[in-house]
């Protein structure tokens, strides 16, 4: 057990009781984390902190639910936590921006080749890791070829990565593929080949040796990961910090206390019920793009031809039988952002000409006349045990349309089972997908012949696995977004393949002194922990 937690059980009904009283006095602030932080901390809060003031460094200390447990060996990664912590040491070619749009990052610039079949990219100069040997084209190579040999999903079209000199390194692909910048971008962190060598990969998951503007310190499993800066940064002042650290908490409510009291500093993917805890002392910062968040919704067994969800009638009928926005501001208030399509009307692919099936109980029902169950039917509807209420107000609104949803709850071992590559079950699921811009290599995932989750038991028509392929092959941009709102369409609207309900905003707490920390600006991964800073 942590200092803090014993410090905690130790004055929890005291703290809790000063916390409460004193939550009354303060006021709602919310926005983005280079905009949104206002407000200034008391100097007893100051003190108790135990970080120095403004412009003098300190240690910003957050803190997950979970434990990561992998948080360097990045081609292996498995959860949100463990991409976050360990971009802290680990740094990626590129970034995105708030619309989903590639920027310079360890690589200065690049040039894509359609004709040619390749993606060349020039690397910044005179960047370290920090066990001091240089970052250079044949690093990124050994990084790409790790990815090869763990044979990486997403980079299953790279042929090869080719040194062209100590600062270029080109990307050789099967076929062309537009999705392969943002596939480097989101999957490609770069570890330093002679510490993971050295190291080895079960030692370097817990000790990841990058570029980055922190160094790993200590990794304590399930309590607390800390960093220091490091002195040798590529970027000339930075990081502002004196360090950074990430505690676990696993209840929530151990978590507000402990955040309440000014044992840490913030609180990451934070539930809905914490937040409205917490929302009038704290700076509550939202993903507005949903970008790389878990979205969520329902999805039919549309490929069984003896299901009633075989007719696109029936799953638009199960659509405009649900009020959504009615559920979703029940369950979770302003923490999700409604959807009728694949991501929010921030990204480049959002069609705002998609209908997607509004709330309308009598079109379900004339919808299900016509398709010839004017007295309705019985089916399942399928979710984790996480997922109950939600479960019960959606099969409330079937039922008022004739479809009796009879709830079966399953282990995720199970569901996992149902829906990965050999997807088989009855009736709906909850369906759970990433609010992600780019449909050409998402989208597939679910929607494409061979995509590993949902997909063999979601029918599959022929228009939208064609628009899917051109979309990977795209040209240019322009013509990639082009494509991108016909499958909108075409999935949506004339198919209803699935039913999107909302996208989760991942909300952060913050203490009002936590600056520019960059989390929740762009993409739910991604944050700038070089540009983090405590100011009181």
């Amino acid at each position: 057990m942590s200092v803090f937690r014993k410090k905690l059980h130790l004055t929890m009904v005291i703290c809790l009781s000063v916390v409460l009283v004193l939550a009354g006095c303060g006021s709602k602030q919310s926005g983005s984390a280079n905009n949104g932080n206002t407000g200034n901390s008391k100097k007893t809060e100051n003190e108790a902190s135990g970080n120095p003031s403004a412009g003098s460094g300190g240690v910003l200390r957050l803190a997950f639910s979970n434990g990561p447990v992998n948080i360097g060996n990045m081609p292996q990664a498995r959860t949100i936590e463990e991409v976050i912590v360990g971009g802290a040491a680990l740094e990626t070619l590129t970034r995105f921006d708030s619309s989903g749009n590639f920027v310079p990052w360890l690589a200065e610039k690049w040039e894509q080749d359609v004709e040619g079949k390749a993606i060349t990219y020039t690397l910044q100069q005179g960047v370290k890791f920090h066990d001091g040997t240089d970052f250079n084209a044949e690093a990124v190579k050994w990084n790409l070829d790790q990815l090869l040999a763990v044979e990486k999903r997403e980079f299953s079209n790279l042929a090869s990565a080719e040194v062209i000199d100590e600062h270029t390194v080109k990307l050789n692909l099967k076929s062309w593929d537009s999705t392969m910048i943002e596939t480097v971008t989101n999957f490609l962190w770069i570890m330093s080949p002679t510490s993971f060598e050295k190291l080895g990969k079960d030692a370097f998951s817990k000790q990841p040796v990058g570029t980055g503007p922190f160094v790993m310190d200590s990794f304590e499993q399930d309590v607390v990961i800390k960093y220091k800066k490091n002195e040798e940064y590529w970027q000339a002042g930075k990081p502002y910090l004196d360090g950074l650290e990430f505690h676990i908490i696993k209840d929530p409510m151990i978590a507000s206390a402990t955040f309440q009291t000014g044992d840490v500093d913030g609180l990451l993917l934070a539930p809905s019920n914490t937040v409205r805890e917490l929302e009038k002392e704290a700076v509550i910062v939202r993903l507005e793009s949903g970008l790389g968040a878990g979205a969520s919704g329902f999805i039919t067994d549309s490929a069984n031809p003896k299901s009633p969800f075989a007719d696109v009638r029936v799953r638009k009928a199960m659509g405009h039988a649900i009020d959504s926005e009615a559920i979703t501001k029940s369950l979770f208030g302003d923490t999700v952002l409604n959807t009728n399509q694949w991501g929010l009307s921030t990204s480049w692919s959002y069609n705002p000409e998609v209908e997607g099936q509004p709330y309308n109980p009598e079109k379900a029902k004339q919808l299900l006349e016509e398709a010839g169950y004017p007295n309705g039917f019985k089916t399942k509807l399928i979710g984790g045990s996480g997922d109950s209420d939600r479960l019960t107000a959606v099969q409330a609104y079937l039922k008022e349309v004739g479809i009796d949803a009879q709830i079966e709850m399953v282990e995720f071992g199970k569901y996992k089972d149902l829906t990965g590559a050999e997807a088989n079950w009855e009736g709906i699921i909850t369906y759970n997908f990433r609010g992600d811009a780019d449909l050409a290599l998402y989208m597939s995932r679910n929607f494409a012949p061979g995509g590993p989750l949902y997909a063999n038991n979601v029918y599959q028509p022929e228009d939208v696995t064609r628009l899917l392929q051109e979309a990977r092959t795209a040209p240019d941009q322009d013509t990639k977004i082009k494509i991108s709102h016909e499958l909108q369409k075409l999935a949506y609207d004339e198919y209803a393949l699935a039913y999107p309900q909302y996208v989760t905003t991942s909300p952060a707490i913050f203490k009002p002194y936590v600056k520019d920390t960059g989390i929740n600006e762009t993409y739910m991964t991604f944050f700038r922990p070089e540009d983090a800073k405590i100011e009181k």
